[in-house]
């Protein structure tokens, strides 16, 4: 791998997030590009402040083509602050400053790179949103690469979980994340079985196995979940926090699994289609990194 994208709002920037891409970068020894993302200003705004007397103190007309010198400072503190965190980790970058439609632009950008890395919070919408945002959604849907969604917090990675359905997409996004990461060859490798209309035959798991005793040193851990055990499953891939998940185009309740439950909100941990939008708050950031890859 040559070069990982990490999708960064010019002027929220996640610090977790941009450790972690560092991290992988190391890992790979891969060029990071930070790609800074703001929405364009409106050609010309008019900004009114309250006076002690009147309701309009001043009135200031900002030329088209002229910057918020706030929205300016912030900016270039964040992209200081990127090329510290890259430094810190001996990573060489570069950055891009994309000022279109967020998700216009980033596709476009991930056309081009190995891998994308996003947090599940970004969001260029004025109202709450529960996360992944829906513009992490339009990512994941959109993306010309591969996507990681970033965790929380990141301590290295003890065993690849791969999410396998027998679908095309699920053994794409097995082959995607192995070449991508050969550097993770040493790594313990667990296959989760879900798929509950077909049984996983004895001939299905003696291919799976071989491919992977080619591309990882160790054995397979075998997990066959039925509906029941799901939820247990997943609730304690979330509490090691040692995991890297692999998953193909499944249906969004399964990612949503892998996300905590934060505030009020639930998360449902459902396997259909649908996100869970309406409980409370909702859900918070990724408790694991998440691979994921459609065919």
């Amino acid at each position: 791998m040559e070069k990982i994208l990490v999708a960064i709002d010019s002027q929220c920037m996640d610090e977790a997030t941009v450790a972690f891409a560092c991290q992988l970068a190391k890992l790979t020894q891969s060029k990071l590009t930070g790609v800074f993302l703001e929405e364009p200003e409106m050609e010309d705004a008019i900004f009114l402040s309250r006076g002690k007397d009147s309701y309009v103190d001043s009135v200031e007309i900002r030329e088209a083509g002229e910057e918020d010198p706030d929205r300016v400072s912030v900016r270039r503190g964040n992209m200081d602050l990127f090329r510290e965190l890259a430094e810190e980790n001996n990573v060489q970058v570069c950055i891009h400053l994309d000022k279109g439609v967020p998700i216009e632009e980033l596709v476009a950008e991930s056309r081009f790179s190995d891998v994308l890395i996003v947090n599940a919070a970004t969001s260029f919408s004025d109202m709450d949103e529960n996360v992944p945002t829906g513009f992490v959604k339009n990512v994941l849907h959109d993306a010309g690469c591969p996507v990681i969604i970033s965790p929380e917090q990141f301590d290295g990675v003890d065993n690849i979980v791969f999410c396998y359905d027998g679908s095309k997409s699920a053994v794409f996004a097995m082959k995607q994340f192995t070449y991508l990461f050969p550097e993770l060859k040493s790594r313990r490798v667990k296959v989760i079985y879900l798929n509950d209309e077909t049984a996983f035959t004895e001939e299905e798991v003696q291919r799976v196995a071989e491919w992977i005793r080619h591309h990882y040193n160790n054995d397979v851990e075998w997990v066959i979940s039925n509906e029941e055990a799901k939820e247990a499953l997943f609730d304690f891939l979330v509490k090691k926090g040692s995991d890297f998940v692999v998953m193909g185009a499944y249906g969004k309740g399964l990612l949503a699994s892998f996300f905590r439950p934060g505030g009020n909100g639930k998360n449902k941990g459902g396997w259909g289609d649908e996100w869970d939008e309406e409980e409370g708050e909702g859900l918070r950031t990724a408790a694991l990194p998440i691979f994921v890859s459609h065919f």
